[in-house]
């Protein structure tokens, strides 16, 4: 009886590096939204100071036509600071919308990764699985039968595998024990797939090869043994007797 072993998918790893680039692109932009905001509530408070600072001087002014003209000067000044923080409020706001967009592009650039990563998973499981069957069913019929009924029990088993209770999570098990319970199913022997240690093993048709092998086997016979030379052993010297004198 002829077996090969079911391997399982492994799941496909996750983009590190081009996720890794994303995210820190998204975060390097928040940073610089803080810093823009943390900027603005400086220029925010200085230009308080320079309007309390310019009534200041206009109310010194007014009181007194002597004192020195200084509220033209503060008045520049706050103007320049206001100024410093429209333009501050109005970059936050533009970094905050590429933020946005970016950390959005990021959630669904995630989510469509995780997606295909999990279909790509489920087809090999699914062609595993299939495979799996087949030999176990192709290793005990006939080739008429064979020829007749394959697409038919394949189409069954993917319906059962999609539909039946007791398929579900089928993903997080071993290809082998699916298989042993689709046999089980549809009516063929759950023996055909069976547990060698960590790794299982299911019945195989033999290959093209094989069957020309053994069609040439029982046309032929057994093909004699390999020859194997041998050599006589070496003649040694003779031995020599010791003889004692009386």
């Amino acid at each position: 009886m002829l077996h090969r072993a079911l391997q399982d998918p492994i799941p496909p790893a996750e983009a590190a590096a081009a996720m890794a680039e994303a995210a820190s692109a998204a975060e390097r932009g928040e940073r610089h939204q803080r810093m823009l905001a943390e900027l603005a509530e400086i220029s925010m408070r200085l230009v308080r100071s320079l309007g309390e600072l310019v009534d200041a001087h206009v109310e010194q002014e007014k009181k007194d036509a002597d004192a020195p003209s200084r509220s033209k000067d503060a008045a520049v000044a706050y103007d320049k600071m206001a100024l410093t923080l429209r333009r501050t409020l109005a970059l936050e706001a533009k970094l905050a919308e590429g933020v946005k967009a970016r950390r959005e592009k990021l959630i669904t650039e995630c989510a469509e990764r995780r997606t295909t990563r999990a279909a790509a998973h489920k087809t090999a499981v699914d062609e595993a699985i299939m495979g799996g069957l087949h030999d176990a069913w192709a290793a005990d019929c006939s080739d008429d039968e064979y020829h007749d009924l394959c697409d038919r029990l394949l189409d069954d088993a993917q319906e059962y595998l999609g539909d039946a209770d007791e398929m579900r999570g089928y993903l997080d098990r071993p290809v082998g024990e699916t298989v042993v319970r689709l046999c089980a199913a549809l009516g063929l022997d759950p023996e055909a797939c069976e547990p060698d240690g960590e790794t299982w093993r299911v019945r195989r048709p033999p290959l093209d090869f094989e069957l020309r092998l053994e069609e040439r086997a029982r046309k032929y016979g057994a093909p004699p043994p390999a020859f194997v030379e041998t050599r006589p052993a070496e003649a040694g010297p003779p031995a020599t007797t010791a003889v004692c004198s009386p």
